[in-house]
């Protein structure tokens, strides 16, 4: 790589970790799921969830120093429903492979199973790559790829 690719990737990485900050110390719970893509089908091998109420939780990782499939869940509640924004990265060999961004909108109690079963993120890893659908009731993820940015 040249010295102008390693700082454009510098460059890139830190305002994409910028902005999972901002939508971290914004939500009211943030959720971090780390999956392992050989696994499709499996649990996460990581996971946190923090509700932004409670001052003592550790926060979730906001770096990309990670090999698997990342994806952070931000979820704002309005009352008896919510809204999440949720980011996906796809990280292999320390190099960024692709990624999407989605919304969605559900009722408060069924945040948990949203994200445990969230068909999204499975249709990815068992893909291999990006989805061509999101979650009804949105437009299709946002598809970022170095130099193009797609939505699907």
């Amino acid at each position: 790589m040249t010295t102008d690719t390693d700082r454009l990737k510098l460059v890139m990485e830190q305002k994409i970790e910028a902005e999972l900050t901002r939508l971290s110390e914004l939500a009211d719970v943030c959720v971090f799921a780390l999956y392992d893509p050989a696994a499709p089908d499996g649990d996460p091998i990581d996971f946190y969830c923090v509700d932004r109420r409670d001052e003592t939780a550790a926060r979730p990782p906001l770096t990309l120093s990670f090999d698997g499939v990342g994806v952070w869940y931000f979820a704002f509640r309005r009352g008896e429903t919510f809204t999440v924004r949720k980011v996906l990265l796809r990280i292999a060999s320390h190099r960024f492979i692709d990624a999407q961004v989605g919304d969605f909108e559900g009722y408060w109690e069924d945040f948990p199973q949203y994200v445990a079963e969230d068909r999204w993120v499975q249709s990815i890893i068992r893909r291999g790559g990006p989805a061509n659908s999101n979650d009804s009731g949105s437009d299709g993820p946002i598809v970022f790829r170095p130099g193009a940015a797609v939505r699907g």
